[in-house]
């Protein structure tokens, strides 16, 4: 038995080692880890790492959402923990093991035990105890999963390749939560409040959150290795509109959301506005008070926000709840946003015009806006994207699911958005239209047979550039689509002394090109997305941004920018959030290179900041009414 295998039947006891020994330190020595993984050549790594994602034949998804056991029954918060009270929830007995893991997903706890079953296999823990939030962690990260996977019609693999993802609801102390690739974790914090304790882990949005970084990471390996904005804020969106979705899979918020709103969705409401923020905080030293408060951003899909030219933007904005910024989590409100639109116009579709009641129609749109999005994903850019890269890929979904049903409603929000012209949006479904015809073979079970197909049909039938296309992944849904995948990258050098002690290191920006088959193997989507001019000028000027708030960091943390000093302790690093690691003595590989390179931190960090507004008197107001 693997040490893997045997970490699964022995769940942390009292007494023994913890998974993750000096969490104090963590981010330090997780850096190291990353800087000895990473002396080889990133985009091979890439390419080893996608040998084994081909599996394209009839019965290949291996997802399955039947169960016909009795349900385990696990108390829950279906709100942020401010807002309501904790309500009983259910699991099928086949993904609730006994000490929180299944399959996927499993709790692994550095600080205590994890929660036992009662007598009748259920999880009834009170709040205020560690089962309980291990519990609550556990049900969202799994419900997550299970519906992107039902959104998508196919089991989602975790992007680092082993078959779960680790849960660790007291990982530190703080207002902060993560997803940390490299260790294959899922992490949050306890803090105080008024008295009370409370942990980031009791929000089920924040663990929504937090798990579809995963699952989006699963599906778009490339979106977290991006130096650009689209990529990155996009990840953000992503786990904000999988809150929402995730929200709306429960029938009694939905009918308390018709409720408060009296059915009216652009009535400001918990689900469209609480989502991963739970508590203003404030941090004794002023530097880590001003990095938290221009870091993260009270997610509010009912926004007005347009899109603005990347060269009017700067990365932490003076007034960021009203004004977009360069920086992921801010940026990211843009398409959320239209996300949110589209759900409630569909919604409001199925209720005046089709005549459904209101709360049969909010469950309708729901679906058809979770299909759109997996879909949109899997027929989307491999790596480097704007949002308007996001659009068409939402049209492309439409046309696959429901024939381009509703395009004049995408279309009317993209185009209020400033995202898509409806010109582009003409453009690319009239592309679409036109593909030339490309039948896939009936099996495609290896990147060698990808490569061949790709070289031998699809690049002399789109008349692609002669680039060096690397096969990434295939794989066939439920509905009999097949997604085949090709990425290529670029290496992009920092020149110029804006960059200080970096110049003269390396970025990999990535491009691609996505394919989409029909039942009957006939290409119907295609997108190639090189690597553009621009993309490359906005990757620069978003690493220099990095650079100049001290977001780089060497494997050590020493000599990081302009964030560490002295003032700065351990254990306050994962609130710092470093984005990039500097490799200073990377492998050469062209006679041009000089061995520096900077390459993405395998962690996204969510912290919890000082609100602009009173976001405390709305989470009351909310209860008390």
């Amino acid at each position: 038995m693997s040490q893997e295998q045997s970490q699964d039947e022995n769940p942390l006891v009292p007494g023994e080692q913890s998974f993750m020994p000096d969490k104090d330190n963590y981010v330090n020595n997780q850096l190291r880890k990353l800087n000895q993984h990473l002396r080889g050549n990133v985009p091979s790594e890439i390419a080893q790492k996608s040998q084994g994602s081909f599996d394209v034949h009839p019965d290949a998804s291996g997802y399955s959402s039947q169960s016909v056991e009795s349900p385990v029954q696990m108390m829950v918060y279906p709100q942020d923990p401010f807002v309501g009270e904790p309500e009983v929830r259910e699991l099928p007995p086949a993904e609730v093991n006994s000490g929180l893991h299944n399959s996927r997903i499993r709790i692994k706890d550095s600080t205590y035990p994890p929660a036992q079953p009662d007598d009748d296999n259920n999880y009834l823990y009170w709040v205020g105890t560690p089962e309980f939030n291990q519990v609550n962690a556990f049900y969202y990260g799994t419900l997550t999963l299970r519906t992107f996977e039902k959104f998508a019609h196919r089991r989602i693999p975790w992007a680092f390749g082993a078959p779960r993802l680790n849960i660790d609801p007291h990982f530190s102390r703080g207002t902060n939560a993560m997803y940390d690739e490299q260790n294959h974790l899922v992490a949050f914090s306890s803090f105080e409040f008024e008295g009370e304790s409370y942990n980031t882990a009791q929000s089920a949005d924040v663990a929504v959150h937090e798990t579809a970084h995963a699952v989006l990471d699963g599906m778009r390996d490339l979106y977290n290795e991006s130096f650009g904005m689209g990529s990155l804020a996009f990840h953000e969106s992503f786990g904000d509109m999988a809150a929402v979705l995730v929200a709306l899979q429960d029938d009694s918020l939905i009918q308390r959301l018709l409720e408060w709103t009296d059915g009216d969705l652009r009535t400001k409401n918990f689900v469209a506005e609480v989502a991963e923020h739970l508590v203003e905080t404030i941090h004794s030293r002023d530097r880590m008070t001003e990095i938290n408060t221009r870091t993260v951003y009270l997610r509010n899909a009912l926004n007005g926000f347009v899109y603005r030219p990347f060269d009017e933007m700067v990365y932490f904005p003076e007034d960021p709840a009203f004004e977009l910024g360069r920086e992921s989590h801010n940026y990211s409100r843009l398409f959320t946003g239209a996300f949110y639109d589209m759900l409630v116009l569909i919604y409001e579709h199925l209720r005046d015009d089709v005549k459904l009641n209101p709360r049969i129609a909010l469950h309708r749109a729901r679906d058809l806006m979770g299909h759109l999005l997996a879909y949109a994903v899997e027929v989307g850019p491999v790596g480097e994207l704007k949002f308007a890269d996001m659009a068409r890929a939402f049209l492309t979904a439409d046309v696959l699911l429901h024939g381009g049903k509703h395009r004049d409603i995408m279309q009317q929000v993209f185009a209020d958005r400033l995202i898509l012209s409806p010109d582009e949006a003409e453009a690319h479904l009239a592309a679409q239209r036109n593909l030339p015809k490309i039948m896939l073979p009936e099996y495609v079970d290896s990147s060698l047979e990808a490569g061949v197909f790709l070289l031998e049909q699809v690049i002399p039938a789109l008349s692609l550039p002669d680039a060096d296309f690397r096969p990434m992944s295939a794989h066939r849904n439920q509905r009999g689509f097949s997604f085949l995948t090709y990425f290529t990258s670029q290496r992009v050098v920092l020149t110029g002394d804006h960059y200080g002690p970096f110049q003269g290191a390396s970025v990999d920006a990535f491009g691609g090109i996505s394919l989409a088959f029909n039942p009957q193997r006939e290409l119907v989507s295609a997108l190639y997305r090189p690597v553009t001019d621009e993309d490359i000028r906005q990757i620069q000027a978003m690493t220099a941004d990095l650079i100049d708030h001290g977001l780089v960091t060497d494997q050590t943390l020493n000599g990081r920018g302009k964030i560490l000093s002295d003032v700065i302790s351990a254990e306050e690093l994962p609130s710092v959030q470093p984005r990039l690691l500097y490799l200073n003595d990377y492998p050469l590989h062209s006679t041009t290179d000089d061995g520096k390179k900077l390459v993405r931190v395998p962690m996204i960090f969510d912290a919890f900041p000082e609100q602009p507004e009173d976001f405390v008197a709305y989470l009351k107001q909310w209860k008390n009414r």
